[in-house]
Formats: structure tokens, sequence, C-alpha cells
């Protein structure tokens, strides 16, 4: 079997060792909740953003369809490396909306993700504590009703195989350990083309070797993030 590690990890005098990425968490489509305390309505919502472009129309349209709405607190986090992070109160009490709805994303280590709740006043005042505490638990909220996926920092492989060894080989792949880029049937030999997360590529790889019994190629032509699915909620 020809074979290139997928992994190379080059020595002293070599190449600069490849750099490894690490996986970040997003909300994928748009979750709602609402919870009434003391009269007051409160409507949480999450999003997926890229930008605070994203962030400044999506409150925008909130603020215009909420017209009756008392406060829209926000928080949200953008970037792979969650390099971005800004929250508002939007009139509340200081450090009693944004910053719990912040703490809620956080928590969750999601990225790329808004969460806004727009707070209809319904007269009675709660008081900042348990204002905190039922910003953050509709931000909570909002947030394990939203659908995730996971961005992975993944290997890119090419793997040509027999179609004897096609059957075996396509066996080891699942929707979670790999995402597949291309495959092509039609060539005399087929090639598979997928996307494996960095830490488990050398695994897998070595498990191709193995159910092809060294017929076939596998090669690393690049690597890149790649959308895995996440399932998990966030907690108080």
């Amino acid at each position: 079997m020809g074979y290139v590690s997928v992994d190379e990890i080059y020595d002293e005098e070599g190449q600069e060792k490849q750099e490894v990425k690490n996986d970040y968490i997003s909300v994928e489509e748009t979750a709602i909740v609402e919870i009434d305390v003391k009269k007051s309505r409160f409507i949480g919502m999450a999003f997926h953003v890229e930008s605070d472009d994203d962030v400044h129309q999506i409150i925008g349209n909130l603020k215009k369809s909420n017209k009756n709405a008392k406060h829209v607190a926000y928080a949200y986090i953008l970037g792979e490396t969650s390099d971005v992070a800004k929250n508002n109160d939007d009139g509340e009490p200081a450090g009693s909306a944004g910053a719990p709805i912040f703490e809620a994303i956080k928590k969750s280590n999601l990225t790329n993700t808004l969460v806004a709740v727009v707070r209809y006043f319904g007269g009675i005042e709660l008081g900042k504590s348990r204002l905190t505490r039922v910003y953050n638990a509709v931000a909570i909220g909002a947030l394990n009703e939203a659908k995730k996926y996971k961005m992975v920092y993944c290997n890119e492989v090419e793997i040509k195989v027999s179609y004897q060894n096609y059957g075996a080989v396509n066996k080891l792949f699942s929707d979670d350990n790999v995402h597949i880029i291309e495959q092509k049937n039609d060539e005399s030999m087929p090639v598979i083309k997928i996307a494996v997360p960095v830490n488990s590529s050398e695994r897998l790889v070595d498990s191709i070797r193995a159910r092809t019994r060294g017929a076939g190629v596998v090669s690393k032509y690049g690597t890149g993030f790649y959308k895995f699915e996440y399932k998990t909620s966030v907690t108080e």
C-alpha cells in the first residue's frame, strides 16, 4: 500500500509541525423560548451569526417587530477562538441582563452565537438579583432548544481502493467520525475524499490499511474546518 501519514511530525531540522486548531461549536438554527414572571413576558431567542453586522441587523429587526417591548437585551460571541464578545442590557439595571445572557453562551462553549431576550414589562419590578436569574434562565432555555453543530479541524484525506475493498472501507465511516467530501465510483480505482478530525486521523488510516490489506493508496492533501453534528445541553 502506498501510505502517507496523515499526521506528519517533522524532526528539528525538517519542516514546521502541522498546525492544530481548536474545534468550536455554534448554533445552527434559530430557537425561541418564552416564560412569564410576575406579569412580565420574556422571549429568548438564539441565532447563528458571523459578524457584528449580522448582530446589528437581527437586533434592529427585533426592535422593529417588538415595538411595545420595554427591553431587548442581548449578548454574543464571535470567531473561531471566541475573540469577540459583547453584551447589552438595553436599559435594564447594569449587569442584570446582558451579562447573564453572555454567561449562558460562554458556559455552553458556543461561538458565532447571539442570544437576545425581549422583555414585555408587566408593571412589577423583579429586583436585580431575580432579574439576573431570569435572563440567564431564558438564555439557557433558548440555547438548549437550538440545534447546534461542531466545526472540527480536520485532515483532508484521499483514499484510492479497489472495488473489492470499497465496501469494507466505507463501513469504517460514520456521520460522527468523518465528513465525506467526495466519492468517485466510476473510475478503475474508486476515489474517496474525506475530512477526518486531526486527533483521530492516524487511527482511522491504520484501520483502512488493515481492511484493505495494503491494497490501496491513502494520502493527506490539506486541512480545514468541517461541520459535524453536536449534541448536548446547557446547564445552569
